[in-house]
């Protein structure tokens, strides 16, 4: 943070004269009494836009002048900041059969929707890289689209001739929101099962292997 008087100034101390919303200003500090620089630490997990730090009319010159108002200072305001100190989270990871909503299990040339929502748009997202689709997964994930960077959709493939019952995908911590906010851990998809075996006829027996009048 920095504040530029007109000229050297007593009277001034950050700590009382400066308001800092939704966080801390350290104690200001300044080699000729005109330039005045300090750090801001905004609070965590805070979300908000628009904020202002606000200096009171409290400091004078360094004659102890007043102005021609008889006022100490002047009040001013700084330029507007935005806050972001909350960690992106990932409110919904499924996989869901196309044949039926409230299945999970995928037959044989049957795919599933993938849909990944988070709780504000996200960057450095791409699903390729950042869902781990591997042996234990049993199929492939398309590209994954959005609108709006929250809600994100795909295409699951199932391997063919599998039975397993417990699948899942895996969502890495690489991607952030757009202040660059990392989540906390990976996240695992709902479990989905896969049954794209085919039947097939081991054997077909007949018996007795010879038959006559009457013999069914």
């Amino acid at each position: 943070v920095t504040l530029v008087f007109s000229q050297e100034v007593t009277s001034f101390n950050s700590d009382d004269d400066i308001t800092a919303p939704n966080g801390t200003l350290s104690t200001m500090t300044s080699s000729d009494n005109i330039t005045w620089t300090g750090t801001f630490t905004p609070d965590t997990n805070n979300d908000s836009s628009g904020n202002i730090l606000s200096l009171s009319a409290t400091y004078r010159d360094i004659c102890g002048n007043l102005d021609i108002s008889g006022n100490l200072g002047e009040s001013a305001t700084s330029n507007s900041y935005d806050i972001d100190t909350v960690r992106p989270v990932v409110n919904l990871f499924s996989v869901i059969g196309e044949l039926d909503a409230s299945d999970n299990s995928l037959s044989a040339g049957e795919t599933a929707t993938v849909t990944l929502e988070f709780s504000e748009p996200v960057i450095n997202f791409d699903s390729s890289g950042d869902i781990i689709v591997d042996l234990s997964s049993n199929g492939t994930l398309s590209q994954m689209t959005t609108s709006d960077n929250i809600t994100w959709t795909g295409t699951f493939t199932p391997t063919t001739s599998v039975t397993d019952t417990s699948n899942t995908l895996t969502l890495k911590s690489t991607w952030t929101d757009r202040f660059g906010n990392t989540p906390i851990g990976e996240n695992i998809s709902t479990n989905y099962s896969i049954d794209t075996k085919l039947a097939t006829v081991e054997s077909a027996t007949a018996i007795p292997d010879q038959y006559g009048i009457g013999n069914t």
